[in-house]
C-alpha cells in the first residue's frame, strides 16, 4: 500500500552536478529570430522527504545556466549567445514504484544573478542584465535512476511559464526551456521511533 504504519520516513541529503541543454522559445517570431541549444553547468543539493515507500518531497537548490544562441533575421542581423546564470529552487513530488527508479513533477522559482552576452561579430562579451527579469517560473519533469553505491541519474525537462525578457514596448516575449542530466550522489538517513514501552521493558531488566 501508498501509506504503512509500519513504515518509518526517511530522510536523504544529496549533492548533484550535471549539463543544461538550454534554448528560450519566442512565440510568433519563427520568421525573423532563430535561437539554437547552448549547454550550461548545473551543480546543487537536495533535501528529500519520503512518508511512504513510494511517495516524497524533495527540495533543492542549484546554480543552472542556462540562454540561447540566437540569430535576427529582421533588421540588426545580430547574432550573439545569451548566457544566463540562475538559482534554481524547485519543489518536486517523488514518486518511486520501484527501487531503482523515481518520477518527479512540480514548480520551480528562478532567481538570475548574472546575464551575459557574446556577440558573434565583435567578439565581445558584456553584461546585459537589464534585457532580463529577475525572476523565472518553470514546471519540472524528470525521471531518477537509483543505482547502487547510493549513485543517481537523473533527466528532467523544465518549462518556462512566465516570459524572461524585460524591456517594456516590445512585442517579443522569451520563455526558458532546457533538458537537465545530472549524476549524484545521496545520504540516506532512516528516523528509527522507538516506543515508551519498549524502553520501559529494557530499565525493567
Amino acid at each position: 500500500t501508498m501509506f504503512d504504519r509500519r513504515f518509518q520516513p526517511i530522510h536523504i541529503f544529496g549533492i548533484k552536478a550535471g549539463v543544461n541543454v538550454a534554448n528560450q522559445y519566442s512565440p510568433g517570431s519563427k520568421e525573423v529570430f532563430e535561437a539554437k541549444s547552448i549547454a550550461g553547468i548545473n551543480a546543487g543539493g537536495y533535501y528529500s522527504y519520503f512518508i511512504s515507500r513510494v511517495l516524497g518531497v524533495q527540495a533543492e537548490l542549484s546554480v543552472s545556466v542556462k540562454g540561447s544562441h540566437w540569430k535576427d533575421y529582421n533588421f540588426s542581423q545580430e547574432e550573439a549567445k545569451d548566457i544566463l546564470t540562475y538559482f534554481d529552487l524547485p519543489l518536486l513530488i517523488r514518486y518511486q514504484p520501484v527501487p531503482l527508479i523515481s518520477i518527479h513533477a512540480g514548480p520551480q522559482v528562478s532567481y538570475l544573478a548574472r546575464a551575459m552576452q557574446y556577440d558573434y561579430e565583435t567578439k565581445l562579451k558584456g553584461a546585459i542584465d537589464e534585457y532580463y527579469k529577475l525572476l523565472d517560473f518553470g514546471l519540472v519533469f524528470g525521471i531518477e535512476a537509483n543505482l547502487p553505491n547510493n549513485i543517481g541519474f537523473t533527466v528532467r525537462y523544465v518549462r518556462g511559464l512566465k516570459s524572461v525578457y524585460a524591456p517594456d514596448g516590445y512585442n517579443f516575449e522569451s520563455y526558458n526551456n532546457y533538458f537537465q542530466f545530472t549524476a549524484g550522489y545521496r545520504f540516506e538517513r532512516e528516523m528509527k521511533l522507538q516506543s515508551r514501552s519498549k524502553k520501559n521493558i529494557k530499565r525493567k531488566k
